[in-house]
């Protein structure tokens, strides 16, 4: 499966590469990483990033590799994201501690909300956020989602943030 390349004004969003291993692997190694499923070990954070590129494969679609286009730096990751035991399809979002505040991840999941609505056709999509992640939830809010529900999802509660429609996604951002 040939991974599409997207690019916001910032950010080349591309398939995992073996290299992505070591700053994955420390960003799992964080206790930030908590609510990405982190801490990990070595061996889980590379199972982790085989699971992001093989989901390519098994569904046609995931998250993409955030790659800083002035660096180079791998910076986090951002997509459609639905492991089979998920409910629906959503938009996640992760970015390593020391690209926090720059604004990439608002970059990264606008593209990717254009990506789902204009490329794969879906007529809504979600995020699914602990309640103590506040970051995410600022996010989520400035995309212009909605707290829908919680749930309880891996043994942890989540709120879905059901995104806006393809339209007024387009309204909000044009």
């Amino acid at each position: 499966m040939d991974v599409p390349v997207l690019e916001t004004e910032r950010l080349i969003m591309r398939s995992f590469r073996a290299e992505d291993f070591g700053p994955m692997s420390a960003f799992f190694a964080d206790e930030r990483s908590f609510y990405y499923g982190g801490p990990l070990s070595a061996g889980d954070a590379w199972r982790r990033l085989a699971a992001y590129a093989g989901h390519w494969v098994l569904n046609g679609y995931g998250e993409w590799a955030l790659e800083e286009k002035e660096s180079g730096a791998f910076v986090g990751f951002c997509g459609p994201w639905k492991p089979g035991d998920m409910p629906e399809p959503e938009i996640a979002w992760a970015l390593l501690p020391e690209h926090y505040g720059k604004g990439f991840a608002f970059e990264a999941a606008r593209r990717a909300l254009r990506h789902v609505y204009e490329t794969l056709n879906w007529p809504t999509v979600m995020s699914l956020i602990e309640p103590g992640n506040a970051a995410s939830i600022r996010l989520a809010e400035r995309l212009g989602a909605t707290a829908e529900r919680k749930m309880e999802i891996y043994g942890r509660e989540a709120v879905v943030y059901r995104h806006l429609p393809p339209d007024l996604l387009k309204e909000q951002f044009a």
